[in-house]
């Protein structure tokens, strides 16, 4: 080891966020920038998805409650569809390009949600809640698991013993802070954009909110 190595592991050390975290985890200095990089990670898609989720469940019940099952089913069967594009993918694209392209791709099909939410007419406001309840569902499934494939690769299996656990609970903490968002906004929607989500089905009451 140099002696400039040497000096940054010792300033490194001297960090109170290095010297926090060993109270907790077992972590050296050099693993602290991976850490905290995919701690932020995990904690970003998971609030990402709690925000979404409850959204989707409105647009899923506001086309029928009856059609749930026909929703889920859709959602398996997409699933298994999008495997093969996926794992061709993965064996195509270097691990970095695969990881920026696929975050952007959903990125992109979310936002194009928004604009087809945002111009439908009641009538296609149904059909685009339906394809919007599926999708959700499989945004989480993926986004989850090329998070978890990368960290996997990031680090070994000495080290993901020690740190996943720190890890894991910045996805916990996340999905905690998605759902506490959405709750603190939904008491700032104005009730014409609430209404909105609840016209589709005049046989929903949409917990009250729509009467």
């Amino acid at each position: 080891m140099t002696e400039s190595q040497s000096g940054s592991d010792r300033s490194a050390s001297a960090s109170p966020i290095l010297r926090l975290l060993r109270r907790l985890i077992d972590v050296t200095p050099a693993e602290l920038p991976a850490l905290g990089w995919c701690w932020l990670y995990i904690f970003s898609v998971l609030a990402s998805y709690y925000i979404l989720r409850p959204i989707r469940d409105q647009m899923g019940v506001a086309g029928g409650v009856s059609n749930l099952p026909w929703l889920f089913t859709g959602t398996l069967i997409v699933m298994l569809v999008l495997n093969v594009p996926f794992s061709a993918l993965v064996k195509l694209l270097p691990r970095r390009q695969f990881i920026s392209l696929s975050y952007r791709f959903f990125a992109v099909t979310i936002l194009a949600f928004g604009a087809a939410l945002h111009w439908a007419s009641p009538e296609q406001t149904i059909w685009v809640g339906r394809f919007f309840f599926i999708w959700i569902s499989v945004f989480n499934l993926f986004v989850v698991s090329i998070f978890w494939s990368m960290v996997v690769d990031i680090f070994s299996s000495e080290q993901g013993k020690r740190l996943f656990g720190f890890i894991a609970a910045g996805a916990t903490l996340g999905a905690i802070v998605g759902s506490s968002v959405t709750a603190s906004l939904a008491q700032l929607v104005p009730p014409a954009l609430l209404w909105k989500f609840c016209r589709p089905s005049a046989s929903v009451n949409c917990s009250g909110r729509c009467r």
